[in-house]
């Protein structure tokens, strides 16, 4: 798994709440700040409207006193009473004498008495010096018989509405904020004129009232704030709520194998990692194989092969401890986190557990496999280890509940197969892979008469390397295709060098892989790669296994008879190694049959051997076909195969595989 998509994979299986928790304290947060300021602005607005109400109050007050004063007392005084009558915001009025600043008469408040009087002639002169504007200087009453105290805002505008907020500053005052716990309904506060007498002055003791408007607007907006945030806390836990369910749910289905209903791959490794690293007990990985599960669905349907994979893995989990684990990793394969008591142990506890799977199926025939791989550093990648698990499983297994353990060897096998893959096709492009021939020599005359190319790897850091390492290699991932155009290429260019040089042409066979004779335009295919070296087809043969036979028999029968009609031999390799079969023969039109060197081995000590080596000579011959026998490395086989009246012989008695140069000396040495 690549780092990404684990990085991604961990971010599911853990999404945090704390976004979601945040989210909502923030939104809340917004919440509030929206409602406050809608609050603020609209008690702003209001205390505003009644700062200028009750500003007209007071100049009503001040022009009152300006226009009645000369009238009389009696004129004077009624017009004083009326406009405390008119105007709710005013309190009291006091008109104060210039030179002392004793108050002469009261008007309203009755209680107003002597020492409120006196209180306020000693503030009037302690601002002796300040200078009485018509807008005025605001003076703030704790009470109505306490000390009057002054709070300095400069000029007053109330009609300004930014200025007005100035108001605010009053809580700064300690003042106050004791009068604030008292008086609820209204602020008493003083507001001092001059007048246009010089001997008088004007000081007017009002209230800004908190009208019922403004406390219904209070009650009304404390409701609807103590139900934003009822609603508000709701919605959020109810958010975050949902948002860990569907964590939960996104972390289940990222950790459920779809197929069997358990853990799945990616879970197993998180998990198993923990408990390794915590654990203080030695663990072991164990890859478990359904065998033939391909053939189990075939028979049974896809859904019943699924359903049986749910039952090996609910089955399983009721067997291991607390601390192991199983999940469904692919395919019919299941990866068992075990505890490791010992290699015996283990052992039996897999026996049991495949034991237990056959039970539940009586009328089925099941077979399993299992690698092991013991874990031995609580630091160990898990993912490793699992590989290494299955790396340890049989590729074919031989018996049933087949349990191998995984050793270093396997792991320098693939770790090799891995590097010939990496540099199998430069090596093609550098032409590191070279022909070598073995002669082919005449059972009678004993002479050079025709060859096999075989192909050599020289492997710039690794040296040599056999064919028998490579080729399988390639077999099985499809190289052997690109290998064999290769060959064919390389030995037709040989040959046309030697036609070019006036040398006599000698056949040389060229192995075919089985994988190339499944293509329908494989004869084609040779043709124009020979053709374009101008070289005759009847020096050119090629050889096919005998597994090829067990593939489509149509078209390999079909390629055979295109290329006898373009001129080409066919032989058959390694004849009686395997699974010979005398169909081979009756149904394939070959030219030529190799028998393989195992075949005859031990025949100059049994009679039996002589017997059917002699009779599929004697088959082939009757057939029409050449009989070249491989691996011959002695004497007597030689005369023994001579006296069989066998064509060719080919093996170490006569030449090994020789490369190009040295083949060419022995084969032209007289020309």
């Amino acid at each position: 798994m690549s780092k990404k998509k684990e990085k991604k994979i961990k971010k599911l299986q853990h999404m945090p709440v704390w976004p979601a928790v945040m989210e909502m304290i923030f939104s809340e947060i917004l919440i509030y700040i929206i409602s406050i300021t809608v609050f603020t602005f609209a008690a702003v607005c209001l205390m505003n409207q009644i700062v200028i109400q009750n500003d007209k109050s007071a100049k009503a007050a001040l022009n009152a006193v300006n226009s009645e004063w000369k009238s009389g007392r009696e004129v004077f005084d009624a017009r004083i009473n009326n406009l405390i009558e008119d105007f709710e915001a005013i309190d009291c009025i006091f008109i104060v004498k210039s030179a002392d600043n004793s108050v002469l008469r009261t008007y309203g408040n009755r209680e107003a008495n002597a020492k409120t009087r006196e209180n306020l002639k000693n503030l009037l002169e302690k601002q002796n010096k300040e200078r009485f504007e018509n807008e005025g200087l605001i003076y703030f009453l704790e009470d109505s018989t306490a000390d009057f105290f002054k709070l300095d805002l400069g000029t007053f505008a109330p009609k300004k509405f930014f200025q007005s907020l100035q108001l605010f500053k009053l809580l700064k005052h300690k003042n106050v904020i004791n009068w604030a716990g008292r008086e609820v309904s209204s602020i008493p506060v003083l507001v001092c004129f001059k007048t246009d007498y010089p001997e008088i002055k004007l000081c007017v003791k009002m209230r800004y009232s908190v009208t019922e408007f403004f406390s219904s607007f209070i009650f009304v907006l404390g409701i609807l704030l103590g139900f934003i945030f009822i609603l508000c806390g709701v919605l959020g836990i109810t958010r975050v709520v949902k948002f860990a369910h569907e964590a939960k749910r996104i972390n289940l289905l990222v950790t459920t194998d779809s197929v069997t209903g358990g853990y799945n791959k990616e879970y197993f490794m998180h998990k198993a990692a923990k408990v390794v690293r915590r654990g203080k007990k030695k663990y072991v990985v164990v890859q478990l194989r359904l065998e033939k599960y391909r053939n189990f669905c075939i028979t049974y349907g896809l859904k019943e092969g699924e359903n049986l994979l749910e039952v090996i893995n609910s089955s399983v989990s009721m067997l291991l401890g607390r601390k192991e684990l199983i999940a469904h990793v692919e395919k019919s394969d299941f990866v068992i986190l075990m505890q490791d008591d010992g290699r015996e142990a283990v052992e039996n506890r897999i026996k049991s557990i495949m034991n237990l799977l056959k039970a539940k199926r009586r009328g089925q025939h099941l077979s399993f496999s299992a690698g092991i791989c013991a874990i031995k550093s609580s630091f160990t990648d898990i993912s490793i280890m699992v590989s290494y698990a299955g790396l340890a499983l049989p590729k074919q297994p031989k018996i049933q509940n087949e349990i191998v353990w995984f050793n270093d060897s396997m792991k320098e096998s693939q770790i090799w197969e891995r590097q010939i893959e990496d540099d199998m096709k430069k090596a093609l492009e550098n032409h590191e892979f070279q022909v070598y021939l073995q002669p082919k020599y005449s059972t009678k005359a004993e002479e050079l008469s025709a060859a096999e190319a075989l192909v050599r790897w020289t492997h710039p850091k690794l040296g040599f390397i056999s064919p028998a390492q490579f080729i399988p290699i390639f077999e099985k991932n499809g190289f052997i295709l690109q290998l064999d155009d290769y060959m064919l290429t390389e030995v037709a260019k040989i040959q046309s060098g030697w036609i070019a040089q006036g040398k006599r042409l000698v056949p040389i066979s060229v192995n075919v892989s089985r994988a190339h004779f499944a293509e329908d335009n494989l004869a084609e295919h040779i043709c124009s790669v020979v053709d374009g070296y101008n070289v005759p087809h009847q020096f050119i043969e090629l050889e096919l296994t005998e597994s090829a036979f067990f593939d489509d028999k149509a078209v390999l029968l079909n390629t055979i008879k295109k290329l006898k009609n373009y001129g080409f031999k066919v032989s058959m390799d390694d004849f009686g190694a395997g699974y010979s079969s005398l169909n081979s023969l009756k149904e394939l039109p070959l030219d030529i049959i190799k028998l393989d060197g195992e075949f005859f081995r031990s025949v100059e000590d049994t009679v039996k051997s002589k017997l059917i080596v002699g009779e599929t000579i004697t088959l082939a011959k009757k057939l029409g076909m050449q009989i070249v026998a491989e691996g011959i490395e002695t004497r007597e086989q030689v005369d023994f195969l001579a006296g069989l009246n066998c064509d060719l012989i080919q093996g170490f008695y006569f030449s090994k595989p020789l490369p190009l140069k040295e083949f060419e000396k022995k084969a032209y040495q007289n020309q």
